[in-house]
């Protein structure tokens, strides 16, 4: 075959005949791909040696410290660059920083508020005539506001303008009032700031300093939270919400406070510790602030009082900031640990970011001006809580451990990649999983042991909920970071066989205090087995009894195995009769149903096709089971939504079926249909989709497959059925059954309520942890027996009494 008119078209001499010249472009296309392949790969082997030379082990003598090779920033190094410009590696946790620094940097140059010149008139005629992003309330509202912001001021006005120009621009779900408080400005601020629509202005009587102008601020307060925020402040998209929302994440919370960064991007603090004799340190100050340690939420001894918000209740029933402090410095400490001693937790969030211009008003020497109170102030501080701070390390030994010093037991969780739970069930089971973790009382961990990119919606999630991730630059490769940290763990839970296969004798090696639990997802080798059975095919099933032998290996090695299926716990008891094993039920929140049977029309399926027995299942109900229900009904359409769809799927979409993939908000898919089809014909484990319709209130029929291992039952819970006919006879029957489908949507939502909640996932997993721990010491599970207290203080009570 002549193939030189290749290289002449390569070389632009000639235009090739069109089916060549399609091959030609699907040429280029793949050597583009390879290409950026091979960049990636070469970017991996690079970092990996970075990460590898940047030293850190668990081994070592004295304290544990991580280690700190220093890695380029691209985006805080190109500010203007396009994003596009970026490799996957280039992006970090805190990009939107920079971006936000740029933006205010516009903001002062535009109207020279740092020059000679400033123009306030015109900057003041800017924020009026802006849109409010964020939802403002002033004075007249009769509605209450979710906050109130309280900014004390003392000049530098160019700095507050800059901050209310950041502050309208906040998007966020809640609504806000803003008090500016001015403690007698010796510049021009009284003059302009009066006349900036949207804000409660109040100049103090005298000069009284910063304390007495937080207080007078939240005094005048009207909202639920009372947040106080430096005028020296330019707020990062989310902060708001990341403050407020942390208090529903973390109930204990009595006082939420942001992440610091300088105008640079670099770190100011990422939560305080206070040290033994009073000393006030800001974490990671002046350092990386995209490591990990620094970007996942964490209790901690105090946040600097720059942005901190508390339920308004609380700071009144504390009185504010104490007036001992009085002007400044120390006031934020010795608050947290006034909320700390009343029993609330102080938190950090790292979703919540601000650049923060330290210094503008007070300076930075702390010799002269106010900021010598600082000196002062510590020693007033140390004097109140000596008695508490005996409990603290002494300034600066073990940092790393002191910023979370609550912290007494840590597990760690390994999964392919990080959880999409808006693609497929399992990561959501992952996500509460975690969750669960926390609820018991260990600081989380999450290593994606396949994926090291950092990625910016799936690992932001975890580290908001105070999970701690691992991702590049900072570590790589698994073997290095478990070598590094795996000393800390006292658990660790790793998904699925072929990752435990790789990871298993590095655990053993590097974490021998932790028991290691397997959590089998779904048994591989009987879903496979399964498959060939269906269909007919003597290969697959060769590849099944290679799985299962490999699976049932590393299940007889882990501690303890975790299923979702009482099926497959039965099955790994007959193959496996010593191996412990623990049934976790799936998890979920009930949700309801805000439709009702009437509102509704058409069925659905849910899934993630990269799970091929997904793509079977609707394949087999178009072809076999929806022409029967059409030709019954031929208003009745079929949804079919869910994540990573191959185009043969895709193209199903037609007559009477629609196509409309992932799905954000499940409820704008549960709530617009009537039944829940779950036609499967292989698979294992226990099925989320159908426990995600159960938890929305809608009616399932589903073949045995779909609902096996999972405590539901035909005609209570859900309707089953195997056969076509079978099946779309159960689905026209629900369909138009009122009284049956509201029946079926109640006890479908009670089973959830009673046996499929996060609070029974916390006393299995706790079990399985337990039993895990027995067996790591070759103990039998009665070999070991849990001291009651409750019983111990009875037995006391008696013998006193005696």
């Amino acid at each position: 075959m002549d193939l030189s008119w290749v290289s002449e078209m390569s070389n632009g001499v000639m235009d090739a005949p069109e089916p060549q010249g399609k091959a030609i472009a699907l040429g280029n296309r793949l050597l583009t791909v390879e290409e950026t392949t091979l960049a990636l790969r070469g970017e991996i082997t690079r970092l990996r040696r970075e990460v590898e030379n940047g030293g850190g082990s668990g081994g070592g003598g004295g304290w544990f410290e991580p280690p700190r090779a220093r890695f380029a920033w691209r985006r805080a190094e190109e500010p203007d660059s396009a994003t596009t410009d970026f490799s996957p590696y280039d992006h970090r946790v805190d990009d939107s920083v920079i971006i936000e620094g740029e933006r205010g940097k516009l903001f002062l140059n535009r109207f020279d508020l740092e020059g000679d010149t400033p123009d306030f008139t015109a900057a003041v005629a800017a924020l009026n005539a802006m849109p409010r992003v964020l939802r403002v309330l002033g004075d007249g509202a009769a509605e209450t506001p979710d906050v109130s912001i309280v900014i004390p001021i003392y000049g530098q006005l160019a700095y507050t303008l800059n901050c209310l120009e950041s502050l309208f621009r906040q998007d966020s779900q809640y609504s806000a009032e803003l008090i500016v408080i001015d403690d007698c400005s010796p510049d021009v601020s009284g003059s302009y700031l009066p006349e900036v629509a949207d804000i409660r202005y109040h100049l103090q009587p005298k000069n009284g300093g910063f304390i007495r102008s937080c207080n007078t601020g939240g005094a005048m307060a009207r909202g639920r939270f009372v947040l106080m925020l430096n005028n020296d402040t330019r707020v990062v998209p989310g902060w708001l919400d990341g403050l407020l929302d942390s208090f529903s994440l973390f109930p204990k919370a009595g006082l939420v406070g942001s992440k610091l960064f300088y105008a640079d991007g670099s770190l100011q603090e990422a939560g305080g510790i206070i040290w033994r004799n009073g000393n006030c340190w800001n974490y990671g100050r002046n350092d990386d602030p995209n490591r990990p340690e620094y970007s996942h939420a964490r209790q901690v001894d105090y946040i600097s009082g720059c942005s901190i918000v508390l339920p308004t209740s609380l700071w009144h029933a504390l009185g504010g900031f104490d007036p001992l402090f009085t002007p400044a410095y120390c006031e934020d400490a010795d608050l947290c640990l006034r909320i700390a001693a009343l029993g609330y937790e102080v938190w950090m969030q790292p979703q919540s970011r601000i650049v923060h211009y330290e210094g503008k008003t007070s300076g930075t020497d702390t010799g002269k001006g106010v900021k010598a109170y600082q000196i002062t102030n510590t020693r007033k501080l140390y004097l109140r809580w000596r008695e508490k701070l005996e409990t603290h390390r002494r300034d600066p030994e073990a940092p790393y451990s002191e910023r979370e010093r609550s912290v007494r037991r840590r597990i760690l969780v390994v999964d392919v990649s990080a959880p999409t739970p808006n693609q497929d069930a399992g990561s959501v089971q992952t996500v509460l999983a975690l969750k669960v973790c926390h609820r018991l009382g260990y600081k989380a961990h999450f290593v994606a042991e396949d994926n090291w990119l950092f990625q910016d919606r799936y690992t932001t999630d975890l580290q908001k909920t105070g999970v701690e991730c691992a991702y590049a630059p900072y570590d790589l490769g698994f073997t290095n970071y478990i070598r590094r940290y795996g000393h800390l763990f006292d658990a660790i839970l790793v998904y699925r066989y072929h990752i435990l296969e790789r990871v298993i004798d590095d655990i053993r090696a590097y974490a021998k205090d932790a028991c290691l639990l397997f959590h089998v997802a779904d048994l591989h080798f009987l879903r496979q087995q399964r498959e060939a059975e269906l269909a007919g095919d003597s290969e697959k099933q060769a590849e099944a009894a290679e799985v299962k032998a490999r699976e049932l290996a590393i299940i007889a090695a882990a501690d303890c195995t975790i299923t979702h299926s009482t099926i497959e716990a039965e099955v790994l008891a007959s193959e496996l009769p010593g191996a412990p094993v623990a049934v976790w039920p799936l998890m979920y929140e009930v949700f309801g149903t805000s439709q009702t049977f009437a509102e509704r029309r058409d069925i659905c399926f849910l899934g993630g096709y990269r799970h091929t027995p997904n793509v079977d299942a609707v394949m087999y109900f178009i072809s076999d089971i929806f022409p029967l229900i059409r030709a019954a009904d031929p208003s009745i359409r079929f949804i079919i939504a869910g994540a990573n769809a191959p185009q043969s799927v895709r193209e199903l979409a037609g007559d009477g079926i629609e196509f409309v993939g992932l799905v954000e908000d499940l409820r704008d898919l549960f709530d617009r249909c009537r039944v829940f089809v779950c036609p499967l014909r292989y698979g294992a484990g226990a099925k989320g989709k159908v426990m995600s319709a159960l938890s929305y209130g809608l009616p399932i029929v589903s073949s045995a497959i779909g609902v096996e291992g999972a405590g539901l039952a035909d005609e209570e819970h859900v309707l089953v059925a195997d056969s076509p006919e079978d099946f779309a006879s159960a689905t026209l029957r629900l369909y138009n059954d009122e009284t049956l489908w509201n029946r079926l949507s109640r006890a479908g939502q009670v089973l959830l309520e009673e046996h499929f909640s996060t609070g029974m996932g916390a006393q299995v997993l706790n079990s399985a942890i337990d039993r895990a721990h027995a067996a790591r010491m070759s103990l039998a599970p009665d070999q070991h027996v849990v001291f009651d207290i409750g019983v111990a203080q009875r037995n006391i009570a008696d013998f006193a009494g005696d």
